[in-house]
């Protein structure tokens, strides 16, 4: 049975500028557009000189579309652009993101890279990660602080194949190939494009190698409305599952039932039972990368476990909350203002020695790539629980 692959347009509508896809890093802009500055792309070598020459501290900001500041509005815009034979609007640059909050308040003290790409899950991240860290250090620049912003994309559905399916591993070339085929497609469970552990397993890579180069490093834990409409997109054509996709039933029937609940409390009276529904169905919702539960109680324990600051904005859900996010996840207004004021709490805190900040020898061994390499070796525990069209206990799903 063929596997029905979706296509890049569906994913993301593309502005001007399109993106490449690298076997290890997978998406990325084009060479030389490293970093997202204000009214532009920024390169490496820009960045570090710029860095050097200023001597100030330095924050990272590592992470997905909500950190590079995605606008899916521009997706409509663009759709009569097309028609019109009129030149595409790169949907960047449309609205101040945390990083560009971040450098209007504290531009004096700190600079501040913006380092997101849009549909990057953790896997990319921990690597591109590793990388401008290493390409940094060999510029002479060294960041006092990294923070990640993960989780919504890492939540998402896509055809049932995981990412590390998608992207070389450190496996040799021909015993990769051997990896990717010995693949078993699974009808029975929904697969998301990043499990649990790899989740967790990202995460820890990505803050031993913060702390490997004498970074300190900083969770953020995503925010997602619950008032936006189940698999609902900008763009009209998005997401069609074809009956030959694997598990698409499942996310059909759990589509389904999150739509129902979304239709029966978006216009009730503020109560438990709403908020409960309108999480739930956020929950049942796998076309629309918005993080899951179990993907933010996973962050909330790491931070615990490694010591690590967390940014976790409250965000009023009485009333509807679509003025604080662009669309089905990325944040705006006062969410943008509340994570940077929570950032340069957590940047002070580090300052003042409450966040272990740099890391041990073990920690140092342990974050070398060898040891990430066995870390992927070796077998993770699965879900046991088989899914089916009745059966939609949402701790089942992933």
């Amino acid at each position: 049975m063929a596997e029905h692959i979706v296509k890049e347009k569906h994913l993301i509508p593309l502005g001007e500028e399109r993106f490449i896809n690298h076997p290890w890093f997978g998406r990325q802009f084009m060479p030389g557009q490293d970093f997202i500055g204000p009214d532009g792309f920024i390169s490496l070598d820009e960045a570090a000189e710029t860095a050097r020459n200023s001597g100030k501290r330095i924050i990272l900001n590592i992470g997905d579309s909500s950190t590079a500041g995605w606008d899916s509005r521009v997706g409509l815009e663009n759709k009569k652009r097309r028609a019109n034979e009129l030149p595409l609007i790169l949907p960047l640059f449309q609205y101040s993101t945390y990083s560009e909050l971040l450098r209007d308040k504290v531009g004096n003290e700190l600079v501040v890279l913006n380092a997101g790409i849009p549909g990057h899950t953790t896997l990319q991240g921990l690597r591109r990660n590793r990388m401008l860290l290493s390409a940094l250090k060999a510029r002479g620049v060294s960041p006092d602080y990294v923070s990640f912003y993960f989780g919504d994309n890492d939540s998402q559905w896509e055809n049932n194949v995981e990412d590390k399916y998608r992207l070389r591993s450190h496996l040799p070339r021909f015993l990769d190939m051997k990896r990717v085929k010995s693949r078993k497609p699974d009808t029975q469970r929904i697969h998301l494009r990043t499990s649990l552990p790899d989740f967790e397993a990202n995460m820890r890579t990505m803050v031993r190698d913060a702390r490997h180069f004498g970074a300190a490093p900083i969770l953020i834990l995503p925010q997602t409305p619950i008032y936006w409409k189940p698999a609902n997109r900008y763009v009209s054509d998005n997401f069609v599952i074809q009956d030959d996709a694997h598990a698409g039933h499942l996310v059909t029937a759990a589509l389904a039932k999150a739509t129902k609940l979304w239709e029966q409390a978006k216009d009730t009276a503020w109560s438990t039972k709403k908020d409960h529904d309108l999480r739930m169905a956020r929950e049942l919702d796998f076309l629309v990368p918005r993080v899951k539960a179990a993907y933010r109680r996973k962050l909330e324990l790491l931070s615990r476990d490694m010591d690590l600051p967390l940014i976790d904005i409250t965000v009023p859900r009485e009333q509807n909350d679509a003025n604080l996010f662009v669309d089905y996840c990325h944040p705006i207004n006062q969410a943008g203002s509340m994570i940077i004021d929570q950032l340069i709490e957590a940047i002070e805190a580090c300052d003042e020695g409450q966040y272990r900040s740099s890391s041990s020898l073990l920690t140092r061994v342990l974050s070398t790539p060898a040891i990430d390499f066995v870390d992927r070796l070796l077998p993770r525990r699965q879900p046991s629980i088989t899914v089916g069209e009745d059966n939609l206990d949402i701790s089942s799903l992933y």
